[in-house]
């Protein structure tokens, strides 16, 4: 799904009747599809949390369901990072499609306060038509209070 900015801005989203691949095979199709949305007033987005111990758990498991996701700027990831997890770096407007899995769930995590920046990568993310998106509750901090594992090139 694609969200036009001016819904974003208003707290609308538009939500489509389809589940298209995006984007569509031409302008013809695009314009269908943006037809078929409607707008839903007063869209607030909340998001659905996973503990740092749910997620540790499913990487000891191996999961093949979950793709954890890095909100850093690029050199931070590289220098330490959860175990396994792609670098997504926040954005005010992240491009759809952002290149990642739509048939997993995505956990979006950072290292800032009250998980400000995963929060909004997430809600981006919902907005584009990820609909198995989750926030690691406590983010990058908590993971590291816990001493649980990381990887990258400071390690």
């Amino acid at each position: 799904m694609r969200l036009n900015s001016s819904y974003a801005s208003t707290g609308c989203i538009a939500v489509a009747r389809l589940a298209p691949a995006w984007p569509p095979a031409s302008p013809r199709i695009a314009r269908e599809l943006s037809s078929t949305a409607e707008c839903v007033e007063g869209y607030v987005y909340v998001p659905d949390f996973m503990s740092p111990q749910e997620l540790k758990k499913d990487i000891d498991e191996h999961s093949k369901d979950i793709v954890i996701v890095d909100t850093a700027a690029p050199p931070i990831w590289e220098d330490e990072h959860i175990p396994g997890a792609v670098n997504l770096p926040y954005s005010k407007n992240i491009a759809a499609p952002a290149e990642l899995s739509r048939e997993k769930t995505l956990v979006v995590y950072c290292a800032c306060k009250d998980d400000d920046d995963s929060k909004e990568v997430a809600r981006q993310l919902s907005l584009l038509g990820y609909r198995k998106v989750k926030v690691l509750k406590d983010g990058w901090f908590k993971w590291l209070d816990l001493k649980y594992k990381t990887e990258g090139n400071g390690k």
